[in-house]
């Protein structure tokens, strides 16, 4: 059974981060209050989230990943599991975040933007405006 940590991220605005998972392909579940996650062998664990993305649309041998507000801090703190963060997921939503958290930022600004993406998997963001 893989183990939960909750990630130190700065995960500030709900929309910003269903946007980034949808952005991954996920269809991110939002329970106006907290819900357990569920491990890979269909275990309710301990952990509880309002937003919740079902193991089954990671891997089959996922756990569920969830997002859980902190009142104090502001914020959403992730909360992945060994075995998850070790596929790299928790990097990717962190990436998929800042991405559409900067590319927001720029349209409401009413910039141009060319996003590329190379192999390895970084993400350009060029950005222009005519004044």
């Amino acid at each position: 059974m893989s183990a939960y940590k909750t990630i130190s991220c700065s995960f500030k605005d709900q929309n910003t981060l269903v946007k980034s998972l949808e952005a991954l392909g996920y269809n991110p579940v939002l329970y106006k209050e907290k819900r357990n996650l569920t491990g890979y062998q269909n275990d309710i664990r301990e952990q509880s989230a309002e937003i919740i993305v079902p193991r089954n649309q990671i891997s089959s041998a996922s756990n569920d990943l969830g997002f859980s507000y902190n009142e104090e801090e502001k914020e959403y703190q992730m909360i992945c599991s060994d075995y998850d963060m070790h596929l790299g997921l928790a990097d990717k939503v962190k990436q998929s975040y800042a991405v559409v958290a900067i590319k927001t930022a720029l349209k409401k600004n009413k910039f141009a933007i060319n996003e590329e993406i190379t192999k390895d998997k970084t993400v350009s963001i060029k950005a222009g405006k005519v004044i």
